[in-house]
């Protein structure tokens, strides 16, 4: 019997992490993924900011890259780290672009 993956890529949307009991459910359903081996962990490429200004720069990259192995949609979950929130963006493409701010 061949078992086929399937996703829920399409019904989730990306979010801000503003709570720790948001974080904790978050933390959860991506390492379910994982296990089950819907998605995997993939290498974090880019910076999410990046800041350049006399001499200076600075970049700011997620805590974690997932790639959906059905669908082929990247997630960037960047942990919180309280009082500043953290967030979840889905590229439904599977194509990283950088955040404007």
């Amino acid at each position: 019997m061949v078992c086929q993956l399937s996703c829920d890529c399409n019904e989730r949307e990306g979010v801000e992490i503003i709570s720790l009991k948001q974080f904790r459910s978050l933390e959860e359903f991506f390492n379910k993924q994982v296990k089950g081996n819907i998605f995997t962990e993939v290498e974090v490429e880019q910076p999410f900011y990046a800041w350049k200004h006399d001499g200076e720069h600075m970049e700011w990259f997620a805590t974690k890259w997932y790639k959906c192995r059905v669908c082929g949609c990247l997630w960037e979950v960047d942990y919180p780290d309280f009082p500043a929130t953290g967030f979840v963006r889905k590229f439904s493409d599977g194509i990283y672009k950088a955040r404007d701010f």
